[in-house]
């Protein structure tokens, strides 16, 4: 029923539309002609003299080429289920752990939530960025750099040392979140009928906290969809890229740092430098398809929050109409003897 309402949401749709379309894009693509995108052969003008590349959007549509004459809209298909999909991987393992954590917290840590609270809240001070940035860079880049033939970590250690090190940087702050949701819950006038009657802590979270925490996961996945997806931009330009580089020649003959698998944020560290040059389109586009991405998840956000809302009031009103129905009513009767 909560899905059916979403799709119908015009703005959720939309949203998830284009981060569908662009994930099933990459699979098909991937499913026909795996992860290789060749080089072009050099272009003639109209007087038929070759052309230098890369070539821009104009010369060759729709986005043109890169530093290695190679097509950026088949890049872009390629990476995106990379980006994409390590964003939905951090983002499920970041939020699935803290709702149970934060139960834990909320039920069995009580008498050290101050504690709790004050050091999570000063280690938010810390920017994501950097930290992530400081425990990857040895690993992604100085390590490769320095010895790249005998570097112990392949793709495969790296994409998972990467998604690791996202996930758990974030996870005490959300247990905090959702815990601090519970709280809020387990404050409603309903919550004290329950304890009247003796509910346990199964019967809090299966029949109280439930109904009301659902949609609270889904806004805080959409949300942290939208951060994961900022902190990996913000990484690749800082040439932390997912599951690593290597160093290759372009045709400039500089050495630079490709991307093992096309991801969004290792092309947009491979090409930022090419923003002040006669090249500017290149590192735009992986900014644009950042930015058509993020906002996708924006409209998806809009479009859950007003459906979200209007199911939260509907539970809440059935849970007081389920208090309502005891009141001028005894809790027990008792049988008398004739």
């Amino acid at each position: 029923m909560m899905l059916k309402q979403l799709m119908k949401n015009p703005a959720f749709l939309t949203g998830f539309l284009f981060l569908f379309g662009m994930f099933a894009a990459s699979l098909v693509y991937y499913a026909g002609w795996g992860n290789e995108v060749p080089k072009l052969d050099l272009l003639k003008n109209e007087e038929g003299d070759f052309m230098s590349p890369p070539y821009s959007p104009s010369e060759y549509p729709p986005l043109g080429t890169d530093n290695f004459n190679r097509n950026v809209l088949l890049l872009i298909i390629v990476g995106a289920k990379y980006t994409i999909g390590a964003a939905l991987v951090i983002m499920l393992f970041r939020v699935l752990p803290s709702v149970i954590l934060g139960l834990v917290v909320h039920f069995y840590f009580k008498p050290f939530r101050r504690i709790i609270d004050h050091i999570v809240y000063a280690a938010n001070y810390f920017p994501p960025t950097l930290l992530s940035f400081l425990l990857l860079n040895w690993m992604m880049l100085e390590g490769e750099l320095l010895n790249p033939v005998d570097f112990p970590y392949d793709f495969s250690d790296k994409l998972l040392f990467y998604l690791a090190i996202l996930i758990i940087i974030s996870i005490p702050s959300l247990t905090l979140l959702f815990s601090n949701e519970y709280d809020k819950i387990m404050k409603e006038e309903f919550i004290d009928s329950s304890k009247v009657l003796g509910a346990t802590k199964r019967h809090y979270i299966m029949n109280h906290i439930r109904p009301f925490i659902l949609p609270q996961i889904l806004l805080v996945s959409i949300r942290e969809f939208m951060i994961i997806m900022l902190l990996i931009a913000h990484l690749g330009v800082l040439k932390i890229f997912i599951g690593g580089a290597v160093l290759d020649e372009d045709i400039f003959q500089n050495s630079v740092l490709v991307s093992l698998s096309y991801e969004w944020s290792g092309l947009l560290g491979g090409w930022w430098q090419y923003l002040w040059t006669t090249y500017p389109w290149i590192s735009f586009i992986p900014v644009v398809f950042f930015t058509l991405t993020i906002l996708s998840a924006k409209l998806m956000l809009i479009g859950a929050t007003s459906v979200m809302e209007r199911l939260v009031r509907e539970n809440k009103e059935v849970h007081e109409g389920k208090v309502n129905s005891f009141e001028g009513k005894e809790p027990f009767e008792f049988v008398h003897k004739a």
